[in-house]
């Protein structure tokens, strides 16, 4: 195989595909990106860990088709380091020769027969916006959770219709829902390895404008963005049902300025530590925040905001709370709690959006 390429397209599509990459090198040739060199000119990368593959084609000048496999990390930091001129990659039997400007190295070949090939994608397809695909990404992903003795809870529930597309996520102590707008051909439901569904937001984030395209089949789902192919084995198992937790209806209700709340909470929280929550002491005028640490000390902050309901004393674990708030869209946001017991439900300023916190308990006042 031999090639020319721009130094910086070749560099930005070789740490796009490093995603792919397996870190844990027991299988060498999981460690490589298999290069494939078309006589249209085209050059497919592909990588793989057997759980998630990348694969993305790039335009080059080929002059010789061909197949390779070079050790990916160490591609990748090479032509990373060369300077801005045209890249050739010329391939024999064994090595990979690189020339730029005045540099010349070679590196060893893997063997391109050892790595796995890969099932194409297929199944039900879904078409969103990239943009929103990678804001509904970024709100979901973060309430899944990183235990792996639940497998089915470390990965997102994409549900599809023909209405459109829901994804969530939860680790029992939150639960993040957000409602898609798409276009889909069938109907599907999958549970996402969490991992490859940030992975596909964070590639449609760099195409926003763009369209992201999934492909849902019994084994695995594909998302397409910005010339990207991420295709991911699926989690067996069943979803908890999530939309039993949901409520009907809500007792109290704090509206709030967002960024002032999470400044708030963020402040107070330093001095939480481990199981030790932040109180909210909701009233007429709006909410108290107070933690205490006998280690550290306490902190107390009052916002300002309108509140519907009886007064209320509320605790949270900060980080959850903290991470419902960022991932809500809008100045303001709406803070529904029911009782000590029952979970918060915070809202954005769009209906898409539902986050559920649970409440930590508090101890039984001493009469």
């Amino acid at each position: 195989m031999k090639f020319r390429c721009d130094r910086d397209a070749l560099s930005e599509a070789l740490q796009t595909v490093q995603r792919g990459v397996s870190s844990r090198p027991g299988i060498p040739a999981l460690t490589g990106v298999l290069l494939d060199g078309a006589a249209d000119g085209q050059l497919t990368m592909t990588t793989t860990d057997l759980e998630v593959s990348a694969r993305l084609t790039i335009d080059v000048q080929v002059t010789e088709p061909g197949v390779a496999l070079i050790p990916a990390r160490l591609l990748t930091d090479t032509v990373k380091s060369l300077s801005d001129a045209p890249v050739d990659v010329e391939t024999d039997q064994s090595q990979a020769r690189i020339r730029c400007a005045a540099y010349e190295g070679s590196l060893r070949l893997l063997p391109a027969e050892d790595f796995p090939g890969l099932q194409e994608p297929g199944g039900t397809r879904v078409e969103a916006d990239a943009g929103a695909f990678a804001e509904a990404v970024s709100q979901v992903a973060r309430a899944a959770s990183r235990d792996e003795a639940r497998p089915v809870l470390t990965g997102v529930l994409v549900e599809v219709s023909r209405e459109g597309c829901v994804l969530v996520a939860t680790d029992s102590y939150r639960l993040a829902v957000r409602d898609l707008v798409a276009s889909a051909d069938g109907e599907a439901k999958a549970i996402v390895p969490e991992r490859a569904f940030s992975e596909a937001g964070r590639a449609a984030a760099g195409d926003e404008k763009g369209k992201v395209e999934i492909l849902v089949d019994d084994a695995q789902v594909s998302f397409r963005a910005g010339g990207l192919t991420l295709t991911s084995r699926l989690i067996e198992g069943e979803f908890p049902n999530y939309r039993q937790l949901l409520p009907d209806t809500h007792e109290s209700r704090l509206t709030v300025s967002r960024q002032q709340l999470l400044d708030a909470v963020r402040r107070v929280g330093l001095l939480a530590r481990d199981t030790t929550p932040v109180r909210l002491e909701f009233n007429a005028l709006g909410v108290k925040l107070s933690s205490s640490s006998p280690d550290l000390g306490q902190a107390v902050e009052t916002v300002e905001a309108r509140y519907e309901g009886d007064d209320l004393t509320v605790a949270f674990n900060p980080q959850y709370l903290i991470d419902g708030l960022t991932a809500a869209v809008g100045e303001s946001v709406r803070l529904d709690v029911r009782d000590g017991l029952k979970p918060g439900v915070v809202h954005g300023e769009s209906d898409g959006f539902t986050y559920l916190v649970m409440p930590v308990r508090l101890p039984a006042a001493v009469v």
